[in-house]
Order: C-alpha cells, then structure tokens, then sequence
C-alpha cells in the first residue's frame, strides 16, 4: 500500500458509494425492514471509509460529507427502535397478554414511520453529494501520494481502539449507558476494520465476526433498555408489574452474559 497515492483506498470507496446507492434504491422501492436495515449497514461502512480518509488526510469536504451521511442514518433511528420493539412484544404477547395495548400502540407507531420515512428516503440522495465524493478523492489522491499508507492506516486503527480500551476502563455493569458509550466505540472499531480489510487482507473475517458478537450481546442490552423506557412512558410510569418483572429480568440476564464476556475486547488488539 506505501506510495500508491491512497488508489486502493479510494477504489473501496468508489466500491462502498455504489453499495450505498444500490441500497439507497431498494428502499426508495420498499421500504421494509430488510432495506432499511441493509442501507444502515451500507451508509456506516460508507461513513467508516470516509472517517478513516478524514484521519488519514484531513479536509472539509470530508466533514460535510460525514455530517451528511450521519443526518441520513440517524434519521432511521426511531423506525428501526420501533421495529425492534414490536418483534419483542410480539413475540411476548403469548405469556404476556398485558401487552396487547402496548403492541398496537407500537403497530400505529410503525404504520406513521414507515410514511414518513417514504418521503425522508425520497429525498435522500442528492447529486452534490457525488460531486463532493470526487473531489474528497482528487485531494485525499495528492495528499496522501508520498506517506506510506499502511502505516498511517495501521496508526489510526491504533487510536480508535485506544478510544474503545478508553471506555472499556470506564465500564459500569450497573450503568447500561456506559456499556453503550463502550458499543458506539467499538462499533466504530469493527466498521474501520471493515474499509480497511480491501486494502489490509490479514484482517481475518473470524475475528471481524468476534468483534460482530461482542457488539450483538452489548446491542440486545441497549434494545432491552429502550423497551423498558417507551413501556414506562406508553403506560405513564404504572407498567404492569408482570411486564417490569419479564422485561427487568431478562436485562439482567443480558447483562451478567456481556459481563462474562466483556474482557475479550482487550484480548482482541494483538490479532488485529
């Protein structure tokens, strides 16, 4: 990779633009959960390769283009929480009839996200945004022509997982918002190492997918967190005590399995 000019790199993200628009496509066609889901996977390794390029050649049009991409993700937010939360109530109504209110509500919710996402998708892509892409590209290609590239990618690598054992230290098992501050970061770390694997072929897919389960324990956690606080709101703080019981204890459950497991990501640097 040393003295190519980044052409490796900037040829992953001609690669990962087109992955981004051919999702982006399928969702303006039907806007279901699997192409939604799909095009959120697509924009964050979209947006990992352009974060990487940013630490590696620093420019505006990056930042314009990252702050753009990242309005688009967060805009579906709320639909895929709401998604998430009627499969667990559904799948609950059999032992938990007390839920049925609290599921048509989430079915309602669903119903007005899914319209109003037709139009938040509709307006989505925008020409500029390619244009901004190429010239990202025309600068990043001079910028990075002389540097030895492997190295400075490795070194970035370095730092984002410096912010992950950074987090790791700060953990709270008894705080779910910690062990979400640490999943942000290592979801970063996983979708870095993602953009970088095109150019770096001995970053295994085995420990990509460690890395994929460890961030999956800490994911169902923060799903179950933001269960029990919409079911707190929809029932104005008087949730039903067999629900509060169900949902608390199957948290706790999820803790103590991240708990068991949480010391691997300080075992996964040396492999990387």
């Amino acid at each position: 990779m040393q003295n190519t000019g980044g052409k490796l790199l900037l040829d992953a993200l001609e690669r990962h633009w087109r992955q981004y628009r051919k999702r982006l496509k399928a969702c303006r066609q039907s806007a279901n959960e699997d192409n939604v889901h799909e095009l959120r996977v697509s924009t964050r390794r979209l947006l990992a390769l352009i974060e990487l390029l940013q630490a590696l050649a620093p420019q505006n049009t990056l930042l314009r283009i990252r702050k753009s991409l990242k309005k688009q993700l967060d805009g579906f937010d709320q639909l895929r929480d709401t998604q998430v939360m009627l499969f667990e109530s559904a799948k609950s109504l059999p032992i938990l009839p007390e839920l049925e209110p609290f599921l048509a509500h989430m079915h309602r919710c669903e119903q007005r996200l899914l319209l109003e996402n037709q139009s938040f998708i509709a307006s989505l892509y925008q020409p500029k945004l390619r244009r901004k892409l190429k010239k990202a590209g025309k600068y990043f290609k001079t910028q990075t022509a002389d540097i030895d590239l492997e190295l400075a990618v490795s070194s970035a690598v370095h730092d984002i997982y410096g912010v992950v054992t950074n987090r790791y230290q700060k953990l709270d098992p008894a705080n779910p918002a910690s062990i979400h501050h640490l999943r942000i970061a290592v979801k970063k770390l996983r979708y870095t190492l993602l953009a970088t694997q095109s150019v770096d072929s001995e970053i295994a897919k085995t420990e990509l997918n460690r890395l994929k389960n460890y961030l999956t324990c800490m994911g169902n956690i923060q799903n179950s967190v933001v269960l029990l606080n919409t079911m707190e709101a929809f029932f104005k703080h008087k949730i039903p005590v067999t629900i509060k019981q169900h949902y608390s204890q199957q948290q706790q459950e999820l803790v103590n399995t991240f708990i068991n497991q949480r010391e691997s990501i300080i075992e996964f640097w040396p492999t990387i």
